[in-house]
């Protein structure tokens, strides 16, 4: 009967408070929670790049357009950059481009348009960012490339 008490008294003297526990699940859980803040920053990041990368593709795709054809497709208005639009068609048909371009999100959320100006000589694309990461661009649709 004596050790069963000593066994007993050792068992009280060591464990953790309900107080300690939550303490420690509270600061698990901030941990966890920047953490995945992080993961979530990175992950708006590699798609702006991404983004950034497909522009700069687009943009080589229509220079050679251009040296070849000593000017840019046309397209009067602002149209949206589906893979399916009449320069994407073109590009692709050409050997320029490999494949439409497409947001990495495939929301319809972040959309990327082109148009011609000045009689084919000059273009305009606009594209969307989710974040400023990318210095001289903005988190919005207001981007811009041009030649």
């Amino acid at each position: 009967m004596l050790k069963q008490k000593q066994v007993c008294a050792f068992r009280r003297g060591k464990g953790f408070t309900v107080i300690e526990l939550l303490v420690v699940f509270a600061i698990i859980g901030v941990l966890a929670s920047v953490v995945m803040v992080s993961v979530s920053n990175l992950r708006e990041r590699a798609r702006d790049d991404r983004r950034l990368t497909d522009m700069k593709a687009l943009r080589d795709a229509l220079a050679m357009y251009q040296i070849q054809n000593a000017t840019f497709p046309s397209q009067l208005t602002a149209e949206p950059i589906t893979g399916a639009d009449t320069m994407s068609q073109t590009l692709i048909s050409e050997r320029l481009l490999p494949g439409p371009i497409k947001d990495p999100l495939s929301t319809g959320q972040y959309v990327y348009t082109y148009q011609s100006l000045s009689s084919n000589a000059t273009y305009l694309i606009t594209f969307c960012l989710e974040t400023d990461f990318l210095e001289g661009y903005t988190p919005d649709c207001n981007n811009q490339i041009t030649p």
